[in-house]
């Protein structure tokens, strides 16, 4: 260290009365420390993290529509939220992530983080979305309506002034990517562009709620623009992370034999209700 002048403590080193066991270990001390307090050490990066995506967020509270400029998590709320399949335990929440490699130079989502899904009990700064309008036009309050193109955002970025949104390359290069097909990205692109769709049933069309508001808290697909493929899960692909077990999204349609939309591609725009405005 520059304040000891080039001296380094070691075993060989006598000092005084020859307490060298014990000098080496106070530099030792005093060298961790001052680690700590720069942040160049393992554990304070990973606290650093810690505090900068396990933060809890508040969300938007309504009781009808989704409206651009809510604060909402995207919640998958029927498929299994652990590896091992447990019952009534479902629902993963999509948001970004840090892998090991990541955290020596970064302690907070950036430009290129991937995406994923994990079984999170309340909304926190790493899977907190804001809906974004995406032709430029000041939406904020707007309802979101089906089949209608928006952005989702980190609602962190936008606090620090550099947005960060959810995208996915068709043609991403191999090999990068690798079980990740998400990221988050600093340019609103064309790949960046979602749009929710209605879940098909037999009693109303796609086609006749085209352009309806889309509600809160009920099953909808999520859609990408430049595809016109689904956002999905993919349960059979997990990874540990750093705050336990995570699982890998998917983008593809999955289809059941009556061409409905299985419960791997179904997601809600969650947002909570507060008790004086729920309906009967």
């Amino acid at each position: 260290m520059a304040e000891d002048k080039g001296i380094f403590y070691n075993n060989r080193v006598l000092l005084g009365n020859w307490y060298e066991a014990t000098t080496l270990e106070e530099y030792k001390l005093k060298k961790f420390l001052k680690q700590m307090e720069k942040g160049e050490i393992m554990l304070a990066k990973y606290r650093k993290m810690t505090e900068n995506l396990r933060r809890p967020t508040v969300l938007t509270q309504s009781s009808n529509s989704v409206r651009f400029g809510a604060r909402i998590a995207l919640l998958a709320p029927h498929v299994p939220a652990s590896d091992s399949p447990i019952e009534d335990s479902k629902g993963l929440l999509l948001g970004g992530r840090i892998s090991s490699d990541e955290i020596n130079y970064i302690q907070d989502l950036e430009d290129g983080c991937s995406v994923v899904c994990a079984a999170e009990e309340v909304p926190t700064e790493m899977n907190t979305f804001i809906i974004t309008s995406s032709d430029y036009c000041k939406r904020d309050g707007d309802p979101l309506k089906y089949n209608q193109e928006f952005l989702m955002a980190l609602s962190s970025s936008i606090a620090r002034n550099k947005p960060l949104y959810l995208r996915y390359d068709p043609n991403a290069i191999p090999g990068l990517c690798g079980k990740y097909p998400l990221y988050i990205s600093r340019h609103p692109v064309t790949s960046t562009r979602w749009r929710a769709l209605p879940v098909q049933t037999p009693e109303i069309t796609r086609f006749e709620m085209e352009g309806q508001p889309v509600p809160v808290n009920k099953d909808v697909i999520i859609n990408h623009c430049a595809t016109n493929v689904n956002l999905g899960i993919n349960i059979g692909c997990w990874t540990m992370g750093f705050y336990g077990k995570v699982c890998c999204p998917v983008m593809k349609t999955c289809l059941d034999v009556y061409g409905r939309e299985t419960a791997h591609n179904i997601w809600q725009i969650y947002t909570p209700i507060a008790d004086g405005e729920k309906k009967e």
